[in-house]
């Protein structure tokens, strides 16, 4: 079947640290004494004529052992004892206040992916340098990778507060940092109440789609993505959210088909730029819901705009293949293939349509064949496999590739696929299992409901 459309090594990321070794250099100029004085000949340092009393002893100061501990941090950096040096870093900065040791610190913990130290040293850069958004940005980031929503909203409420420029570019800023590995859930909660001290801010709403994105909330990621968009009718960011969002809500069956077909037509109206992309949404909604007809339509709108998109050619191979124009459907395939000649996903849609169709064989063989040996594991292009042994004849070969892809992914029509092989094995109780699984996850997919017209079975008597 076609698919539907380290922290670098320690040494290498120490080598672009050393820079910090100018602020060693710095504090030890700031503490040297004269470099000349009394002299004799030739510049020679006089000596007293008699030695007076003993000096008192040298008490050291605060500055003189951070100067101790930068050495000691500077040169075990050199050695590449990281450990060490960040240790030497940590205790030079509780001494100096000096901002940049606590982001030398900052930085090493990271390098370290030690988390308590990161979070001691923008401690402690938060207290130099209280005006700076980037400590801040920093202990949020950490509190959430701990799932402490309280103290990642105080402080990520403090970065919009001291962000140089706006709030949106602050709500950016944070959207870019944060991630699934944030404690999605989360993340949500705290950038949701973050948003609404600022609700006529769209960027705001688009950290929120994006943090739904992320925790798996389609429709709040939807509802989010909308309120940007009404804000920001012309910004083509929020356009191309809203698209992100409508795709994946759909998918989910978050939204409703003609809600979805009608924001499409907003979007649109507000940003024909968007056309091609808007087209690529519409024509998967419309071919997910069995409207290939509709689809193909969305497809050509997208494609005259855009002639050589070969996202926007592949859908439509596949509707036209869906619709039993196999020519048309083949001629699509093969330009999306040119433009993309070792692209898996082609060489599997283009091998699955020739055999689906019983075209070419050898041929659907060799481009099968191409895409396995890229993703030997991928459910789709087993599935395709055994669907060509299923119409050269090879029944018993045909079900174990089937069987795997089946396993692995649940869908309607490998399900499809594989209960036909089973029923022409004569394990027709096995292929019954099999097509009622595949019916309670898609009971209007077209290939299954096909299928089981074509060997009268009811799914309502299961």
């Amino acid at each position: 079947m076609p698919p539907p459309p380290r922290s670098p090594a320690h040494p290498a990321r120490a080598r672009r640290l050393w820079p910090w070794a100018l602020l060693l250099s710095g504090l030890l100029a700031g503490c040297a004494g004269p470099a000349t004085g009394p002299s004799g000949e030739g510049g020679t340092p006089a000596l007293p004529e008699a030695a007076g009393p003993e000096p008192p002893p040298w008490e050291r100061t605060d500055r003189d052992r951070a100067i101790q501990h930068l050495l000691v941090a500077e040169i075990a950096a050199r050695r590449e004892q990281f450990d060490r040096a960040l240790e030497a870093y940590l205790a030079a900065m509780a001494l100096t206040p000096d901002q940049r040791v606590a982001e030398r610190a900052v930085e090493l913990s990271l390098v370290l992916e030690e988390e308590g130290s990161a979070r001691a040293a923008a401690q402690r850069w938060r207290e130099l340098a209280p005006e700076r958004a980037e400590a801040y940005q920093l202990l949020g980031l950490l509190a959430l990778r701990r799932g402490d929503g309280e103290a990642a909203r105080e402080s990520l409420g403090q970065v919009i507060e001291r962000w140089p420029g706006t709030p949106g570019q602050a709500f950016l800023q944070l959207t870019t940092l944060l991630g699934p590995d944030s404690e999605p859930e989360v993340a949500l909660g705290v950038l949701s109440e973050l948003a609404q001290s600022y609700p006529d801010v769209p960027e705001a709403h688009r950290a929120v789609a994006a943090a739904a994105g992320w925790a798996d909330a389609p429709a709040r990621a939807l509802a989010a993505a909308e309120r940007a968009f009404e804000l920001a009718p012309s910004d083509r960011e929020a356009g191309k959210a809203l698209l992100q969002a409508l795709s994946r809500a759909r998918r989910a069956e978050a939204v409703a088909l003609e809600e979805a077909l009608a924001t499409l037509q907003r979007l649109r109206e507000a940003q024909p730029e968007l056309l091609p992309q808007a087209a690529l949404v519409e024509g998967e909604i419309l071919r997910q819901a069995g409207r290939l007809g509709e689809a193909e339509a969305a497809y050509d709108r997208g494609l005259a705009e855009a002639p050589g998109d070969t996202e926007l050619l592949y859908g439509r191979g596949l509707v036209r293949a869906g619709r039993g124009d196999v020519g048309s459907a083949l001629a699509d395939l093969r330009r999306v293939l040119e433009a993309e000649p070792g692209a898996p996903y082609v060489l599997n849609a283009l091998g699955y349509t020739l055999a689906d169709h019983a075209r070419d064989l050898d041929r659907a063989r060799e481009l099968i064949d191409r895409a396995l040996e890229a993703e030997p594991d991928n459910p789709a292009f087993l599935d395709s496999r055994g669907w060509l042994l299923y119409r050269e004849g090879r029944l018993a070969e045909a079900r174990d590739p089937l069987q795997r892809a089946f396993e692995q992914q649940p869908q309607a029509e490998i399900g499809a696929h594989l209960g036909e092989v089973l029923w022409e094995l004569g394990e027709r109780e096995r292929a019954r299992a099999v097509w009622q699984r595949a019916h309670e996850q898609d009971p209007d997919h077209r290939v299954l409901r096909q299928t089981l017209e074509r060997y009268g079975v009811d799914p309502h008597a299961w």
